[in-house]
């Protein structure tokens, strides 16, 4: 018990502050403490019997000698009992954290998610909006068709992965929406989907976030025409996203790079990228000389 609480209490903190040469030291230091302290107290029990004391067997070196391997035995017994249960404790906190962090990361991601509704919906009823102050005729078809794109991220998105093709409906429809706010001859939108996007899944409302800045600063703060191209691609397990939309041709901004890449919308669709597809994409928003592009890689293995 005593050789058991010293190790615990005054070897190990030493190891565990990894002063290794010290903890070594310690421990034959306890180890030869405490069996010479058994030693004498077996000697000192052998003296009370003259007959038992007179034998060669009973001096302190012959009882040193014989019992030495049997305790030393008994410790590497203890020690190897003690690192097991250490081991045991140290893999069970492991599971644990790695299961805190799962459920973190679930709930950051769903966080994430539920950001996209508030912020398509600022953004859409600030379109409507304006369209109400000019009276526009196109303000009840607008607000048809935003009901539809509500169904889709409040009912059908619930699940982590939802169908590719679903997802792409739903951004046809965005696009849709926008284009009624512009005359076709100012903004031309051009949309290619060069593969079977079927039988494929991928993270609900991970595309609509690149779409809205297109058509934020690809549009409305343009003045004459303005395009935007979007690119899909599938190569084996890999969805390329390519999106490209004109630069206004009056800069408002110092760095119309920050401008784009700024805000809530694309922070999030970064982050929501790290968490759901860690090591399996790759995201470049480039400013170039005529146009702003995203592309995306995403492994949807």
């Amino acid at each position: 018990m005593f050789i058991s609480y010293s190790f615990l209490f005054f070897v190990i903190p030493l190891y565990k502050t990894s002063q290794l040469m010290i903890f070594w030291l310690s421990m034959v230091a306890l180890i030869a403490f405490w069996y010479m302290v058994q030693v004498g107290l077996m000697k000192i029990s052998v003296m009370q019997y003259p007959k038992i004391n007179r034998l060669p067997a009973a001096s302190f070196q012959s009882i040193t000698r014989r019992h030495f391997f049997g305790f030393l035995a008994m410790f590497i017994f203890f020690m190897a009992f003690y690192y097991f249960m250490d081991i045991y404790d140290r893999q069970r906190e492991i599971k644990l954290l790695a299961q805190f962090k799962t459920e973190k990361i679930a709930l950051e991601s769903s966080f994430l998610k539920s950001q996209v509704n508030p912020h398509f919906l600022f953004n859409t009823l600030n379109n409507i909006y304006s369209l109400s102050l000019k009276k526009s005729e196109q303000t009840p078809v607008i607000i048809e068709r935003l009901e539809s794109l509500l169904h889709y991220m409040l009912y059908e998105c619930k699940s982590d992965m939802v169908p590719l093709a679903d997802e792409f409906t739903f951004t046809n429809s965005y696009i849709a929406l926008e284009k009624l706010r512009h005359r076709e001859e100012d903004c031309v939108v051009t949309i290619a989907i060069t593969e079977d996007i079927h039988n494929r899944f991928i993270a609900p409302l991970l595309l609509i976030n690149f779409l809205e800045n297109a058509f934020k600063h690809g549009t409305k703060t343009s003045f004459g025409k303005s395009w935007i191209n979007m690119t899909v691609t599938m190569e084996k397990q890999c969805m390329h996203f390519n999106l490209q939309n004109s630069k206004p041709m009056q800069i408002i901004s110092d760095n119309p790079a920050v401008e784009y890449s700024g805000g809530i919308g694309l922070k999030n669709v970064e982050r929501r990228l790290q968490i759901l597809y860690p090591g399996k994409h790759t995201l470049a928003i480039n400013d170039l000389k005529d146009r702003f592009e995203v592309d995306l890689i995403v492994d949807l293995a």
